[in-house]
């Protein structure tokens, strides 16, 4: 009965969390086949001997699939090397042109660390080539976060999610539980320190 307990409050605690994270991190709309100047590809980290990460093999399956359906014919693979020695927007761009993408409609952006940075070094790339909107392509749980920093950057944009890999089925949950704590905890941060100046 007390674990049934437990459950509960953390049932009602994720709840909390959620509402307080979907009105505080704005989310654009799903991008419906609308044609658009670019796709954004959100990097992950490749796995250690540089081979596609289930969560990253997702991501670019989606942007490929948009690309050859025509929404843009622009990419920009956006992640350096964060978890180990692969650039993520090189690997991404490899795996793009295995699916067909032609590599001359591919911009690499090796430099990001982060999602707010992956963004923001977007945001560069589309003033310099005079592209004016976006679809950004992630993970599902990844999204809110995704937009809510594009609306900061004023980056006209909708979304489109990937699947969720078969791999972390079970997981999935976890995976939510986890990103949503670390938007709250980041919105909490933000509050104490908008409080201190």
């Amino acid at each position: 009965m007390i674990v049934l307990y437990v459950l509960c409050l953390m049932l009602v605690f994720f709840m909390i969390i959620y509402f307080i994270i979907c009105s505080n991190f704005k989310k654009a709309a799903y991008n419906n086949r609308q044609k658009r100047d670019v796709i954004i590809v959100l990097g992950y980290p490749a796995k250690k001997d540089g081979g596609m990460s289930p969560i990253l093999r997702e991501r670019i399956s989606k942007a490929a699939k948009l690309y050859h359906e025509g929404i843009a014919g622009i990419i920009i693979c956006t992640g350096g090397a964060v978890a180990n020695n692969y650039v993520e927007a090189d690997v991404m761009a490899q795996a793009l042109i295995e699916l067909g993408v032609s590599d001359c409609s591919i911009i690499r952006e090796r430099l990001a660390k982060s999602t707010y940075e992956n963004l923001v070094n977007s945001k560069k790339i589309m003033q310099n080539k005079g592209l004016k909107t976006a679809v950004i392509v992630s993970s599902p749980w990844h999204l809110r976060k995704a937009s809510s920093y594009a609306y900061r950057l004023e980056i006209d944009h909708s979304v489109e999610k990937s699947k969720i890999p078969h791999e972390y089925m079970v997981g999935v949950g976890l995976i939510y539980l986890y990103m949503y704590t670390q938007m709250f905890i980041n919105l909490l941060r933000y509050h104490r320190d908008k409080q201190k100046s």
